[in-house]
Parts: structure tokens; C-alpha cells; sequence
């Protein structure tokens, strides 16, 4: 494996990941990665069951610093405490108290929960087309971001399309062209980070996700300096997959590095 850095995995501290903090550092290891961040979920208010995606900040950062000195204690890989916290319109006030005091590296936002529905569960696209369904989460992406604002990524911006029940199973720029600029000028012109996350490209079925070209290249066309790679691995088995495929499509696409965070500050490798 290349230098790379997974910015976006899931440890027990999330209640649906099957790794242990150790299993995924154990795995970086063998894999001989250049460096992980681990992001486990905050989704406040979460539909369904409202404290399922909640955990201990301080728990979860005592571990990975128990972890890293078990597992690397001489370094040679870069271990990251970050956060993903899952946003709403109406979470955004109590997910900036949740995490208040608390220093990471990286916070990922991204969004699992639209209009009070998982779209994981199919209710959500209900008595919408594809467009209308997509449309309104790229909306919600750029307003609840730029209204949370303390955060270095947008996590899985096409997350909606995993899912979805439609023929049209990608989310393309020629389809939402306004929507996406808005959301790319937005990340380009606050330092923010675009993630491309490979377990979207990952689930099979009658249609395997496509990552569209022209979004990461309409993104350096507005100025965007950052993208990160996130394997969003909820096992330790996925760390890093697929990362040197995406890294070369990042860069046919103008991006010719990469980027992490590390104390809250982007580092181009």
C-alpha cells in the first residue's frame, strides 16, 4: 500500500461497527497505512431511537490513545481522533454543546437523517422522483453546513443515492447543477474539505455507485484545494479500500494531493 491516510472510520464507540479501536489500529498496521482518523458517529435526535447514536468523547479518545501506544509504540503511523456528526436543522445547537471542550483533530458533517427519516430504511423516497429526493439533500448538505460551520469535511455528499430505489442510482453534476455549485463554492471558499468516500462506491447490487468526474472537477474549477479519502470502514477489513484507485481519478481530476487534518489544519500529502 501507498502512503495513505483513512480519514473516516468507525470503531465500537459506534453502534454499528463491528472494529474495536485495536482492531483498527492493528489493521493500519499490517496494512502498513500512513495514518488513521477515527470519526465514529454523533447523530443527535436520531429517528427511530433518539440516544442510539450518541457516545463518550472522553471514552473514546482515552482508548485511542491506549491503543496507540499499545499497538504503535514506537509511532510510524499517524493516529487521528476526529468525530462525524450526523446533522439536522433542528440538532445543530445541541451537537455544537456535545462537543464543546472537547479537541480533535478533524469533524466530519455529514447527513444520515432527512425530514425525520432514514433513507436507509426507504421511507424517505416515497412519493418522490430522483430528482426531487436527491435535489433536497444537497440542499440540506450546504445549509446545514454552513449554518453548523465548526467542521474540515462533508462527509459522503452523495450518502442519499446509496440506498435509492430509482434507475438513476448516481448523483451527477449535469442532474444538479445548481445544487452542487453551491455546495462546491461554499467548501472551496471556507477551506473545507470534499470527501470521497469509498464505501459508497462499494455496495453491491443491481447498480454500483459511480463517483461522477465532473463534480471533483467543477470543485477545483471554484477554487477547492482539499479532498479526502474515507473508507468509512465499520470493520477493520475495509481500511484504506480502494484509496488507490480514487487516488488516481483525484488526480487526473486536479487534484494531485491528497489531504488530512491534523489539529484542525489541512496537510496536503
Amino acid at each position: 500500500m501507498s502512503f495513505f491516510v483513512d480519514t473516516h472510520t468507525h470503531s465500537e464507540f459506534s453502534p454499528d461497527s463491528k472494529a474495536t479501536v485495536r482492531d483498527l489500529l492493528i489493521q493500519a498496521k499490517k496494512a502498513g497505512a500512513g495514518g488513521i482518523c477515527l470519526t465514529d458517529h454523533l447523530d443527535l435526535d436520531a429517528p427511530r431511537n433518539p440516544g442510539l447514536f450518541e457516545f463518550s468523547i472522553e471514552a473514546q479518545q482515552k482508548e485511542i490513545e491506549k491503543q496507540t501506544l499499545e499497538v504503535f509504540p514506537d509511532g510510524g503511523c499517524k493516529i487521528l481522533k476526529g468525530i462525524e456528526i450526523g446533522l439536522t436543522p433542528e440538532n445543530l445547537e445541541h451537537s455544537r454543546e456535545y462537543v464543546a471542550g472537547h479537541s480533535f483533530d478533524q469533524i466530519i458533517a455529514s447527513i444520515h437523517f432527512v425530514d425525520g427519516e432514514d433513507p436507509y430504511y426507504g421511507n424517505y423516497y416515497e412519493g418522490k422522483d430522483f430528482r426531487q429526493a436527491y435535489s433536497r439533500v444537497l440542499q440540506l448538505v450546504f445549509e446545514t453546513a454552513k449554518a453548523f460551520g465548526d467542521f474540515d469535511i462533508i462527509g459522503h455528499f452523495d450518502y442519499v443515492a446509496r440506498y435509492a430505489p430509482y434507475e438513476v442510482r448516481d448523483i451527477r453534476y449535469a442532474d444538479f447543477p445548481d445544487e452542487l455549485d453551491t455546495l462546491l463554492k461554499f467548501l472551496a471558499e471556507n477551506g473545507k474539505a470534499l470527501e470521497i468516500n469509498t464505501k459508497t462506491y462499494d455496495l453491491h447490487g443491481e447498480h454500483l455507485q459511480v463517483l461522477d468526474e465532473s463534480i471533483l472537477r467543477r470543485f477545483r474549477e471554484l477554487g477547492g484545494e482539499f479532498v479526502t479519502l474515507g473508507s468509512d470502514s465499520h470493520d477493520s477489513g475495509r481500511l484504506c479500500d480502494k484509496f488507490e484507485t480514487f487516488a488516481e481519478i483525484c488526480a487526473k481530476c486536479g487534484f494531485p494531493r491528497l489531504t488530512y487534518f491534523e489539529n484542525r489544519s489541512p496537510v496536503l500529502y
